[in-house]
């Protein structure tokens, strides 16, 4: 009888908690303008951030979670403005993201939230030399994960 009572005991003093998984179910690319329109790629990206984001936090990723986040890209932009006076030249660029994630927890909308990333780089020369308008890559690297961190940290995942 003792025995039976200290395995019972010894079995309900285990806090037995489920964890929860959380997927990324799909990134879609609504920006309408600009040279990432309709690309692909950019929401590969986006998801692969998300990934890194959630798991930096401490959450876990599942395949088949009952928590899904979806993502929507909607606004792409950089912001080039100019100062020029003899051959100084002095240009800052601004990259610009907005998005917008839903958290859905067994297929029900739980909540809503948009949010802006946004990286700035500014270069100073003696020289004039003008690249086009091409954007940076580190620039978007960056806004990308920033508005990736702001979407999760607004959706207050538990």
């Amino acid at each position: 009888m003792k025995l039976f009572l200290c395995a019972l005991m010894a079995l309900l003093s285990f806090n037995i908690t489920a964890q929860e998984y959380y997927t990324i179910a799909d990134v879609t690319n609504e920006i309408a303008l600009g040279p990432l329109a309709g690309n692909r790629s950019i929401a590969f990206g986006v998801k692969n951030i998300l990934e890194e984001v959630i798991q930096d936090k401490g959450f876990d990723l599942g395949p088949n979670s009952t928590h899904q986040i979806h993502v929507t890209l909607y606004y792409f932009d950089v912001k080039k403005t100019s100062l020029q006076f003899a051959v100084y030249n002095r240009t800052s660029e601004e990259t610009e993201i907005v998005a917008q994630a839903q958290l859905i927890v067994n297929g029900k909308p739980k909540k809503k939230v948009t949010a802006r990333g946004t990286a700035k780089s500014i270069s100073t020369a003696t020289l004039i030399i003008d690249e086009g308008g091409k954007f940076s890559q580190a620039d978007v690297s960056t806004a990308m994960k920033k508005v990736c961190e702001q979407l999760i940290k607004k959706l207050k995942l538990k």
